[in-house]
C-alpha cells in the first residue's frame, strides 16, 4: 500500500513543522509550532485549536501554547492538532493513504519514540511510519555518510558524530540555546537602545534578525565602523521605523558566547571542538573533514565562515572544513525527503500491521 501513493515527511521542530511529499526538493508546507487556545471557554466541550495562519487571524483571544520545547516534544495534544490541520487544509491528504516519515532529535528518549509511533499509527491511522534522527536525515541531505553534522535550529543546537551511518549518542553535543534565544536577546539589545518592543513582538524582532542581521567576521573591526555605516532602518507593520546599529551583529555573538545569555553552557565552537576530541583517531580523521552546518540559526549571514575562522584560529594544526549547503534551513527535511524516495529504503517502513502485533518495539527493529 506504501508504493502507490508518496510518502510524506514530517519534521517536527521547536519553531516549525515542515511537512511534504518525499521526492519533492523542498518541503510544501511550513508552519509556526505555536498553537493558540481561546483565553476563555467558548461553551462548546470540544476545545478549539488554532494553527498557522488562523493564529493571525482570529478575532478571539487566544493564549498561544509552544507544543516543542528546545526540540522536545511537550504537548502531543497539541503536535496531533497542528498536523491534523497540516495533512487536511494545507496538503489536502488523508493521512492512512500515505506512509509517514518522522524526524526525532538525536537524543529522543525511548518513550518519546513510542508516542511518535502511537500518534501514527493510533492517531492518524497510518498504513506505515519510519522514524528517523534529524542529523542522519541533515547528512544524507549533503549527501554523506560520514560527517560531524552541527546543527542550530530554533530552539536547540547539537553537535553529532555519525561514522558510516552510526551517531555516536554517547559523545553527542547538545546545548539549550539556538534560533530563539538569538531573538530574544536582540529585543534586549534594542530595548536597551531606547524601544519598547514587547513578547507580543517576538515574530517582527525574528523578522528583523532575518533581515537586518548577520554574524561579524571581526567584531573589533565592526564596532569601530562609523555609526552610519553600522544602521539600517527596518519598518515596522505600523509604518514605524525602527533603526538597528550595532545590534545587527552583536546579537549573534551568543552562539559563540552563551555567557550572554547568561548560560554556563560553551559556545558551537567550543561544542564542537570538544566532540571532536572526543572521538577516537578512526573518527576524527572521517570527522575533520567533514563538518555540516545545518540548521536555520546557521544560515545568517558570515555565520558559516566566522565558524570556519574560529575552529582555524583554535586548531590551527587540523584541517578543519566546514560546508554550509544553501539549503540548509531545511536540511532536515530534504534529508527525508530523499531517504523516503529511495527503493533501498522501502523495506524499512513498519506497517501498522506489524504495530498491531507487536506494539511500539517494532519501530526499534527497523528505525534505529
Amino acid at each position: 500500500a506504501v508504493r502507490e501513493t508518496k510518502a510524506v515527511v514530517v519534521d517536527i521542530g521547536t519553531g516549525y513543522f515542515k511537512c511534504g511529499f518525499a521526492g519533492d526538493p523542498w518541503p510544501s508546507c511550513i508552519v509556526s509550532s505555536a498553537v493558540g487556545k481561546p483565553t476563555w471557554e467558548t461553551g462548546s466541550n470540544r476545545e478549539e485549536t488554532f494553527v498557522g495562519r488562523e493564529l493571525q487571524n482570529s478575532s478571539v483571544p487566544l493564549t498561544l501554547i509552544e507544543p516543542v520545547r528546545h526540540g522536545i516534544v511537550v504537548d502531543w495534544n497539541g503536535v496531533q492538532d497542528t498536523l491534523e490541520r497540516i495533512f487536511q487544509t494545507e496538503m489536502k491528504i488523508q493521512p492512512e493513504d500515505h506512509a509517514v516519515l518522522v524526524s526525532v532529535p538525536p537524543l529522543c528518549s525511548i518513550t518519546d519514540k513510542e508516542r511518535h509511533a502511537e500518534m501514527m499509527f493510533e492517531g492518524f491511522r497510518a498504513p506505515a511510519m519510519h522514524i528517523a534522527y534529524q542529523p542522519h536525515l541533515s547528512m544524507y541531505s549533503y549527501g554523506k555518510t560520514s560527517a560531524l553534522v552541527v546543527e542550530s535550529g530554533h530552539g536547540a543546537s547539537h553537535v553529532v558524530p555519525i561514522y558510516e551511518g552510526y551517531i555516536m549518542r554517547s559523545i553527542t553535543g547538545r546545548v539549550d540555546y539556538a534560533g530563539l534565544d538569538i531573538t530574544h536577546y536582540l529585543m534586549k539589545l534594542l530595548n536597551e537602545s531606547g524601544n519598547a518592543l514587547t513578547e507580543h513582538q517576538l515574530s517582527i524582532v525574528q523578522d528583523l534578525k532575518e533581515n537586518c542581521c548577520y554574524t561579524s567576521l571581526d567584531l573589533t573591526q565592526d564596532l569601530g565602523l562609523p555609526v552610519q555605516e553600522q544602521e539600517m532602518d527596518y519598518e515596522l507593520p505600523d509604518g514605524h521605523l525602527i533603526t538597528l546599529g550595532k545590534e545587527r551583529f552583536l546579537c549573534a555573538e551568543a552562539l559563540f558566547k552563551p555567557a550572554l545569555l547568561g548560560l554556563q553552557q560553551p559556545g558551537l565552537v567550543q561544542l564542537t571542538l570538544s566532540c571532536l576530541k572526543k572521538c577516537d583517531d578512526d573518527v576524527r580523521k572521517k570527522m575533520v573533514g567533514n563538518i555540516l552546518l545545518c540548521g536555520g540559526s546557521t544560515v545568517m549571514e558570515g555565520f558559516a565562515d566566522r565558524f570556519q575562522m574560529e575552529l582555524a584560529r583554535m586548531c590551527p594544526g587540523d584541517k578543519l572544513i566546514t560546508a554550509a549547503s544553501p539549503q540548509r534551513k531545511s536540511s532536515v527535511w530534504i534529508g527525508g525527503s530523499i531517504l523516503a524516495s529511495l527503493h533501498s529504503f522501502q523495506e524499512l517502513w513498519v506497517y501498522r500491521s506489524e504495530y498491531e502485533e507487536c506494539g511500539p518495539s517494532c519501530i526499534f527493529k527497523k528505525c534505529f
